[in-house]
């Protein structure tokens, strides 16, 4: 019973932010108290109902691209460890029977558990891969906790700073965000021709 109260709320409390994400964007964009915004940033990633990429941007615009960065770095990588944690100490049983009960799904898993941090750094550097399924699937699969919360702050360095630095410098230098970018581009493109052997083996 308490699982599914608990999923409930956490519906519940997407469902609220979804209704209020345009004040709750306009409040970010005005306010600048440290506490209230780490906690805003470590809410929104819980519940994400508006695309963080558009929150670094403003939180680098609103604090400067380092702290913006340092903000939005803390509140993901916490947020990643409430996730992670609710799944694994409420659902893990489940979820692995599920995961075992699909062959693809069986062997994939079993691909990451062998390689956990290599996979997790891996997944928080591809932009195309949601990250809350990330935290779930992370939690669901029983990785190392220590192991996956140290991959998720390592992997999600070049996004989070990109953006941040996108949201306090594009307008004024935009030069230099196109640089930005470009470096990008190029740390994910290096880090999949270093894992590329390792994966063919998997």
């Amino acid at each position: 019973m308490r699982k599914w109260l608990t999923v409930i709320l956490y519906v519940s409390c997407i469902i609220l932010a979804f209704i209020y994400r345009y004040e709750i964007l306009a409040w970010l964009k005005e306010d600048h108290n440290l506490l209230l915004s780490m906690l805003a940033a470590t809410v929104l990633a819980l519940f994400p109902v508006i695309p963080y990429k558009l929150i670094i941007g403003l939180f680098g615009y609103a604090y400067g691209s380092l702290a913006g960065a340092l903000i939005c770095w803390t509140a993901t990588t916490l947020a990643a460890a409430i996730v992670y944690g609710l799944v694994k100490f409420m659902f893990q049983n489940k979820s692995m029977t599920y995961l075992n009960s699909i062959s693809a799904l069986d062997k994939f898993t079993g691909a990451v558990q062998r390689r956990p941090f290599a996979s997790v750094v891996l997944a928080r550097l591809a932009p195309v891969i949601p990250q809350m399924a990330v935290n779930i699937y992370a939690g669901a699969a029983g990785l190392p906790f220590w192991s996956y919360l140290a991959a998720t702050g390592l992997g999600k360095i070049p996004g989070i700073t990109l953006y941040a630095f996108l949201g306090g410098q594009m307008f004024q230098h935009p030069r230099s965000a196109a640089i930005a970018v470009i470096l990008y581009v190029a740390v994910l493109a290096a880090a999949g021709f270093s894992i590329r052997p390792r994966s063919a083996k998997l």
